[in-house]
């Protein structure tokens, strides 16, 4: 045998791996940031690049975070020889932005929590993903990929609580505001505890039952409208309080509870009833419950591995600031990517098997239309129906119908 044909004997056995994933290209300076780089490394990933708002808190990132390039044009980052991937985890109203010319440059995309202020920016999002649909286009919900909801889920299709009924589901915590103003206190740039938090209980509503909302009732209130340090002329306009009802496909009703206002340890539970029982999911265990039962079961428990912890290298001070549940589920998030790109040899290639759980830009645009329609339900005092859009609205309707009708005119 030559050698050659060693090398291609050798070559074909088995499936192939790449030595090396792919490089990494971060936008953002916060502490999701400094909580995902880490754990990035530590699968294996490269961080080649990272953008911040200005040049010094992305040298101050970079540096804090060892990764060799820093910039604040979105564009170095994007045209980075070394970057085939991006995550995406900055202001919300410049998320959007970015995945669109990402997408457009063939390069693959894992964009932050939440997708933007509003429908059209997560529409936009859609719209770049349809068209490049050979690369990877993936929301952080990573809820999804906890094993306590994809259990409830199965045992929710196989029929442990029979008919799905209702859902309630509350989150509790302290004020997710900063000393400085920021995005955080402006609904219009997608702060607010219904868009930060509520999008997520909402996708893993939808996810588990298999359902979705089809028309919404909510109440969002802003409480706490100035601080210490954050007075005089400028007022906060994000919600620190929310609760609204989802009517589902089915006719179940869905309510849920987000409070800023209660400091100490985060609480979060999604409790789904039927009629032959239910189930219960506390931050990242679960319990339930058959109607014939005396009392709740533990189903599965989930506790932080702390050697998991250490080994991800997530600074304490960083965790203390991302509910334990967020937390598994990036870690969970990156896992499944770093297989998806593990198992195929190319380059730019991927296996869409390992992340097939974890929610894609079509999922970021249903919830910010449940969220659109939650915030109009509150001005509106009513209920709202929930409609997926389906094109871009015209940006200047009043010019367009003269247009149109001058056109008409002209010609007949």
């Amino acid at each position: 045998m030559t050698i050659n044909q060693k090398i291609y004997s050798y070559s074909n056995r088995g499936p192939k791996f790449r030595t090396m994933q792919p490089g990494i290209g971060v936008f953002g300076t916060g502490t999701t940031v400094r909580c995902l780089v880490p754990i990035l490394k530590t699968c294996g990933f490269q961080v080649q690049a990272l953008w911040g708002r200005t040049k010094d808190l992305a040298e101050d990132a970079a540096r804090d975070l060892s990764i060799p390039f820093s910039t604040n044009k979105v564009d170095d980052v994007l045209l980075h020889k070394d970057v085939d991937l991006v995550f995406i985890s900055c202001p919300p109203h410049l998320q959007s932005p970015i995945a669109e010319k990402a997408l457009g440059i063939g390069k693959h995309v894992i964009c932050g929590t939440p997708a933007g202020p509003g429908q059209i920016d997560a529409f936009k999002m859609v719209s770049g993903a349809r068209y490049y649909p050979s690369l990877m286009s993936l929301m952080c919900y990573g809820l999804r990929l906890l094993p306590a909801f994809d259990k409830m889920k199965t045992l929710i299709s196989d029929g442990y609580i029979g008919d799905f009924i209702a859902c309630e589901a509350r989150v509790h915590c302290g004020s997710m505001l900063k000393d400085d103003y920021d995005w955080m206190c402006d609904e219009l740039m997608g702060g607010g505890v219904l868009n930060t938090i509520g999008g997520t209980i909402i996708d893993i509503v939808s996810y588990v039952t298999k359902q979705k909302a089809v028309k919404v009732h909510g109440l969002l209130k802003t409480f706490t409208k100035q601080t210490p340090k954050i007075n005089g002329i400028r007022q906060i306009t994000s919600d620190d309080f929310c609760s609204f009802q989802m009517e589902m496909e089915s006719g179940a009703c869905a309510i849920i509870t987000l409070n800023n206002h209660i400091p100490g340890q985060f609480m979060q539970e999604v409790l789904i009833c039927g009629n032959k029982g239910r189930l219960i999911a506390k931050g990242a265990d679960l319990y339930g419950q058959k109607n014939e039962a005396h009392k709740e079961e533990l189903l599965y428990h989930d506790p932080m591995n702390i050697l998991d912890v250490q080994r991800s290298y997530v600074s304490e001070t960083i965790r203390a600031d991302i509910p334990i549940p967020y937390l598994k589920g990036l870690i969970k998030l990156i896992d499944a990517v770093k297989d998806a790109f593990k198992s195929v040899a190319e380059r730019h290639g991927w296996s869409r098997a390992p992340v097939s759980q974890a929610a894609t830009f079509e999922d970021a645009l249903y919830i910010q239309t449940v969220i659109d329609a939650v915030r109009k339900s509150s001005t509106k005092g009513e209920w709202v129906k929930v409609n997926i859009m389906t094109e871009e609205p015209d940006p200047n309707p009043f010019l367009s119908a003269a247009v149109r009708r001058s056109t008409f005119s002209l010609y007949y």
